[in-house]
């Protein structure tokens, strides 16, 4: 009995998509209509390179390395690297394939039990040399969780240098799987000839964190030339990046699909809001702490959305004292916030603003825990609130409502009232609303009298080139800022090295993009809003509004960049209504001061306009660069980035001209960012805080479009100096992306 319920517990990790050695999900050769499992990511390994050339000096024997995301409901997409040998130099001797490849599949279910499914693919695009390109189509039917058929059709392009590597798969293929037991997995493959055999072993998912899976496989080959060793082993792991959001029309939402405590399609109103309440939620304990890391709670039943002409909030009889006051103030310095002010607005609700640095990864979690310490230090009293919080001293979300329906709402009772209604830059004048506060307590906790270190690895690699399958070179970043005036610091960041390969030394191949250690930033930086709405007036204030106009930022920034150059350096941002466009343009000039690299240009003069569009069932931007970059060029740049919680994965291509060359180059590459830092960072109440980095990035690109496959870093470099986007969110500032984020708002405030 009790392997019978280990199996039936590992049994929907078995019939998931796992990816393969040719960069798709699939069996050993073919693949299959299902894809990767929208959020996760997964690694993969086989001890061969299927299609390498049999007659060559190492055959098929290798290694093979997947790596690859399920990046929207119908798409995944990877990477590949194939090869023959890992550290072999190519141009002294033998080194078989190697070769870095790009990979998608899309496909869709065509019935609503999800028996059958549809997808089409290509493997190795991009790049002058393609060992493996092919495309092809695939139909799936599973009449139950135990059996699927797969029937499609390929056809492949041999590589114009070496035609004897081709992927193995081309002209029709079918396979069969069949699932005895939920742990393990058999399968049979046939194309054109050739039979293939293999099994997967599953690990219990009791072995692994929540969500993961793990095999192993073993494979065999049947029948047909050598395409394939005649037996190879198999390793994977999929990784879920995070639950993914619950998709729903962009419109008004049935109260049954929308979220717990978000307002999915707001109700007309004069200016965007969201509300929220507990209506309908179980009564809990009383309001408290709880001893938990910040995490999404358990799904509850949806809650009734409170609006203001049902629930309008009842007169206001408390009166709170300044000695209350105090103490909020001093409960919210004790959770972190700096530059704290607390005072009575002519209405006697009482007003709040904080200004954010510790809870650095997201900006919802500092709004949580602000709303939380609200809700506890003034649980017992019936007075209204208005709280603005800042990043930099720039306002970038604010919260009205009650504390005691606000107390309701955090403990997961039923409030009596609207417990907050949220507002963002892009919908209202979030300053003006505390202008008239008469503050019992001003600038507590001031952020200038704190200094920050930031440290996070810095990386410089190449992959699968003729010098190498991966070579590196290693660093450490150690960035100190410190906050001098309102929006105003000053930066200085040193490099170290800590390892490279081979490759990478003074004097080797990659000597000359090696980390050194070098001070390579001294900045000063100023973050100011730019009073826009100022041109219609106070008396259309509201029209102001409406168009967003209190939503434009700048940013300047003047010193030494990096290693290279000294300038000056601007951005304005604007970010109108809930947040789903944003504008942006970033320009500077800079001078070179060093021939650490010559082969940059002296004057540099970059001007870029950026847009972005936030569809927001998926978690999905779209995004679009023009214009001159930091070295020249000029050209476009297009992106899909796709958010899993605090991670983004991005797929971009781009398409530059240096006005020497005869025509433009164009590349295609992904990248991944995550955070590098807690949720909650050291506060800041010891004249340092120590934090890591919210926002650590690592991308591959390569060449597409191009007779040559050379290596280059200086095509379509836009400036690090851009900070707008980081004060704000990591550009996830909108009010849109707040609505959807309301759970994680009530996870945070219980804290």
């Amino acid at each position: 009995m009790a392997l019978l319920a280990l199996a039936t517990q590992s049994a929907l990790a078995q019939q998931e998509a796992v990816l393969n050695s040719a960069g798709y999900s699939g069996l050993s050769v073919t693949p299959t209509a299902r894809l990767m499992r929208w959020g996760t990511t997964a690694l993969a390994y086989d001890n061969q390179v299927p299609g390498a050339p049999a007659n060559s000096r190492y055959g098929t024997s290798g290694h093979n390395f997947v790596a690859g995301f399920g990046l929207l409901p119908n798409l995944e997409v990877s990477g590949r690297i194939a090869a023959s040998t890992l550290n072999t130099h190519c141009y002294t001797e033998p080194c078989g394939v190697r070769d870095l490849s790009f990979n998608f599949k899309a496909g869709l279910p065509l019935d609503r039990a999800g028996r059958w499914y549809a997808a089409v693919g290509a493997t190795d695009l991009g790049g002058a040399a393609t060992y493996f390109r092919s495309a092809y189509g695939v139909l799936t039917y599973s009449p139950d969780r135990q059996l699927d058929l797969s029937l499609g059709y390929a056809r492949r392009e041999n590589d114009r240098f070496n035609r004897a590597s081709a992927p193995p798969i081309d002209g029709p293929f079918a396979s069969a799987v069949y699932r005895p037991l939920p742990w393990l997995q058999g399968h049979v493959e046939y194309v054109d000839g050739s039979a293939w055999a293999g099994a997967r072993v599953f690990a219990p998912s009791e072995w692994l964190p929540a969500g993961w899976s793990a095999h192993v496989g073993a494979n065999v080959r049947l029948t047909g030339d050598g395409h394939t060793a005649r037996n190879w082993w198999s390793v994977g792991l999929t990784v879920p990046l995070y639950k993914v959001p619950t998709q729903r029309p962009s419109g008004p939402a049935p109260m049954s699909e929308a979220l717990p405590g978000a307002m999915v399609g707001p109700a007309p109103r004069k200016a965007p809001t969201t509300e929220f309440s507990t209506a309908g939620l179980p009564a809990s304990a009383p309001l408290r702490p709880i001893a938990a890391p910040l995490e999404d709670p358990t799904p509850v039943a949806p809650p009734n959305i409170v609006t203001e002409s049902a629930a309008a909030p009842a007169e206001q009889t408390d009166r709170i004292s300044d000695a209350q006051l105090r103490v909020l103030a001093k409960a919210l310095g004790a959770k972190g916030f700096e530059d704290i002010a607390v005072g009575r607005l002519p209405d006697g609700a009482v007003a709040i603003q904080v200004n954010n640095a510790t809870y650095n990864v997201n900006s919802v979690d500092g709004l949580g825990v602000a709303l939380g310490v609200i809700a506890r230090q003034l649980a017992d009293v019936r007075v209204g609130y208005r709280l603005v919080l800042t990043q930099r001293q720039i306002a970038i979300v604010g919260a009205r409502g009650r504390t005691d329906c606000l107390a309701q709402w955090v403990a997961m009772e039923t409030p009596a009232c609207t417990a907050a209604r949220l507002y963002t830059p892009g919908t209202t004048a979030l300053d003006a609303t505390l202008d008239e506060a008469a503050w019992v307590v001003q600038g507590a906790a001031p952020s200038w009298t704190t200094t920050r270190l930031m440290l996070q690895p810095v990386v410089r690699s190449t992959l699968a080139t003729e010098y190498g399958v991966f070579d590196y070179s290693v660093g450490v970043r150690a960035t100190v800022q410190q906050p001098l005036w309102k929006g105003g610091y000053a930066e200085v960041s040193h490099v170290a090295p800590v390892a490279e390969s081979q490759d990478f030394r003074d004097g080797e191949v990659f000597g000359a993009s090696r980390i050194v250690n070098a001070t390579d930033r001294v900045l000063l930086h100023q973050f100011a809003r730019v009073p826009v709405e100022r041109l219609f007036g106070q008396a259309d204030s509201e029209t102001a509004a409406r168009w967003g106009l209190n939503a434009f930022t700048a940013h300047v920034a003047a010193g030494r960049f990096d290693s290279n150059y000294r300038g000056a350096f601007g951005e304005l941002r604007w970010e109108p209504g809930d947040g789903r466009n944003r504008f942006s343009v970033e320009g500077g000039r800079f001078e070179r001061t060093t021939d650490y690299d010559r082969f940059l240009p002296i004057h540099s003069r970059s001007l870029l306009a950026n847009y972005r569009y936030a569809y927001t069932p998926t978690h999905t931007y779209f995004e679009a660069t023009a214009g001159q970059f930091l070295y020249n060029d000029r050209g476009v740049r297009l992106g899909v980035k796709q958010w899993f919680h605090d991670v983004a994965v991005t797929l971009y291509v781009r398409r530059t001209k240096f006005d020497w060359e005869r025509q433009a180059r164009s590349f295609a590459g992904i990248e991944l960012s995550i955070p590098l830092t807690p949720r909650k960072d050291m506060n800041p109440t010891h004249h340092i805080q120590v934090t890591g980095s919210p926002r650590w990035s690592y991308g591959v690109e390569t060449v597409i479009q191009d007779s040559s496959n050379y290596i280059t870093t200086n095509q379509g470099v836009s400036s690090t100096a851009s900070a707008l986007d980081r004060t704000f969110n990591s550009d996830r500032a909108g009010l849109v992306y707040f609505e959807d984020n309301m759970r994680r708002v009530r996870s945070a405030a219980r804290q």
